[in-house]
């Protein structure tokens, strides 16, 4: 690989390595925060009544408590709260903290009338008459004190914008409703009489008033307008009222505002979808929606709206349960505070480590150089060996100005142009594929010579000074063998059958020999051949036994297809011995590799 290809894969590295560090940004981040939230929006409340008719005493069918109902809801408020991320990532987190909301509505009964058994501060028992002028309604203040314990999740995106959620449960500690009310009352009562011993006593007559006897008292606001269109009927009930009896007309409340409170512990719900924009390492803001939902119970019991002129108990007791929702925006704030994280412990922490997963040096941006060479591992092309700034950290064992990981000889000095391998003979190639490097030579005898001119490589070639053909190693052949003397009781073939240096193979220029021992055993049939194989003296004793052997049969082998039988053939393998020539001679050499035949 060249430097240019080393520094550009190091460059796509170091850019794999950013993006990857990009995806971590939530990792950067400490571990510990402070959201601050503020809240507003609509606020919706179902309500379940309590049997305000049955805690009246022996209400008449007549009795209408009507429906409560709440609209014109409104929430706005703020959280607090204390998180702490965790994990590798930090994408999770919990926290706990306080909340406050401010929460206003309408309560409004839209009809009451109750008429039920009573008795009167004289003890006398009488039918209590109670009629709202018109609907009641209640303006609510609320004050909504919880603890949110919240799972949290985080996910930056890129380096400002993520998305973050809050969800859990929120544990009520107050709920106070403070009401004003309108309310407006008549308060009126029928009296029955019946005679006893020594006059009458009153009782309670659930009769309609058209069945009552003539002695029967009625204290109401269309009797009395019957009886007397034109008399200050507001002014006579008030006097019956100063004498006891529980009469009025359109009284108010003695009081028309007041507090009642829910009961407090009940769980409710919490959810804070947001987008997160991250100003700073340590600032992010919140822009999202939120969403609550409780159910409160009422502490009331035996609840009665009113009996008395002027007792006036809120709407909000008369409910057995309410079940009461908010939803809106969430506009907030996270400050993150702590250590910073740093993963490799190396006291540099991950937003301003350049390695946060490797214990590095200050000076190079948290990234370690393992070979301490100066440069960061992260920009050293050979992290584990000290190297120089011009070769991108690698060394240059041989000093030749070629880095040891693009040098193929790198403890050697050597030239560029053959990768840093040096080239001693000036031959054009390279001392690693040259076979002669001391003497230059040619490409095609891969840098050897070839003095002789003869096609073969000195280093190939056993007479390199004179032209030889490749059969004979490069030496010229021998002088052609004498005639075949012939004597009276052996023939003996004169012209030995050559062999080329270690071989078994015939040389051609000994086939007329043979065919000349084929024709002599022809013509006598009861002649026998023998046959000795010799070898040179260059070789082990042992092993030149063994090829002159060969060479024998290789002779024994070329008669027997000529038509000889076999047991007419004697072989044998002489080795070195009985040289015909001086072994100290190529020339010698090349004729001792031979095999003799013998006819008798």
């Amino acid at each position: 690989m060249t430097i240019l290809g080393t520094a550009a894969l190091s460059q796509a590295l170091a850019q794999d390595s950013l993006k990857a560090k990009r995806k971590q940004y939530d990792a950067l981040l400490p571990a510990w925060c402070l959201d601050i939230n503020l809240k507003g929006g609509l606020l919706m409340q179902d309500l379940t009544q309590v049997d305000m008719k049955g805690n009246y005493t022996n209400a008449l069918a007549a009795t209408n408590i009507g429906k409560v109902k709440f609209d014109n809801g409104m929430a706005y408020g703020f959280d607090a709260q204390l998180g702490y991320f965790f994990g590798k990532n930090r994408h999770w987190g919990v926290g706990v903290g306080f909340m406050y909301m401010a929460q206003s509505g309408d309560m409004t009964l839209d009809q009451f009338h109750v008429e039920y058994q009573s008795v009167d501060s004289r003890n006398d028992v009488f039918r209590q008459h109670i009629t709202a002028n018109g609907p009641i309604k209640e303006s609510l203040k609320m004050t909504n004190i919880n603890i949110p314990v919240v799972l949290k999740y985080k996910n930056q995106f890129g380096k400002h914008w993520g998305f973050a959620m809050d969800a859990g449960i929120l544990y009520n500690m107050q709920l106070k409703n403070s009401y004003t009310t309108d309310a407006s009352f008549n308060y009126e009562a029928i009296y029955a009489y019946k005679a006893v011993e020594g006059g009458y006593a009153a009782y309670y007559d659930n009769h309609s008033i058209n069945n009552l006897d003539a002695a029967d008292w009625v204290i109401t606001k269309d009797y009395y307008t019957t009886k007397n269109p034109n008399g200050n009927i507001a002014d006579t009930f008030n006097k019956l009222r100063t004498q006891g009896y529980n009469v009025g007309l359109a009284q108010k409340p003695a009081s028309n505002t007041g507090d009642a409170s829910y009961k407090t512990g009940s769980i409710g719900l919490l959810l804070k979808p947001s987008v997160s924009y991250l100003v700073s390492p340590h600032v992010a803001l919140d822009f999202g929606l939120y969403y609550t939902y409780q159910t409160f119970k009422s502490d009331m019991s035996n609840y009665r709206l009113t009996d008395k002129v002027g007792s006036y108990t809120s709407l909000t007791n008369g409910m057995s349960s309410v079940t009461s929702s908010s939803l809106g925006l969430n506009i907030g704030a996270r400050i993150y505070f702590g250590k910073a994280k740093d993963t490799d412990g190396d006291g540099i922490p991950d937003k301003r480590d350049l390695c946060p997963d490797v214990k590095g040096l200050e000076q190079f941006g948290g990234c370690p150089d393992t070979d301490g060479d100066g440069i960061p591992d992260k920009e050293d092309e050979c992290p584990t060996v000290k190297g120089l700034a011009q070769f991108h950290g690698c060394p240059d064992t041989d000093g030749d100005g070629i880095a040891d990981k693009d040098d193929a000889c790198p403890t050697v000095k050597g030239l560029a142009q053959f990768q840093g391998c040096p080239d001693t003979d000036g031959d054009g190639i390279p001392d690693k594929d040259d076979a002669c490097s001391t003497v230059k030579g040619l490409a095609q005898y891969h840098g050897c010579p070839d003095t002789d001119g003869d096609g073969i490589p000195d280093n190939e070639d056993k007479c390199p000074n004179e032209a030889g053909p490749a059969s004979n190693n490069g030496c010229p052949l021998p002088p052609p063998p004498p005639p075949v003397e012939k004597t009276e009781n052996e023939v003996k073939v004169k012209m030995p059958i050559l062999f080329d240096l270690n071989k078994t193979t015939i040389r051609k220029s000994s086939y007329p020999a043979l065919q000349d021992a084929v024709q002599n055993l022809k013509d006598d049939k009861d002649a026998i051949v023998i046959i000795n194989g010799y070898a040179d003296a260059t070789g082990k004793a042992t092993y030149n036994k063994v090829l002159s052997a060969k060479r024998a049969a290789v002779v024994k082998a070329y008669l027997l297809k000529h038509g000889v039988r076999a047991k007419r053939i004697k072989i044998k393998g002489n080795g070195a011995k009985s040289p015909i020539a001086d072994n100290k001679t190529k020339e010698g050499r090349a004729q001792n590799r031979r095999v003799e035949i013998s006819i008798k």
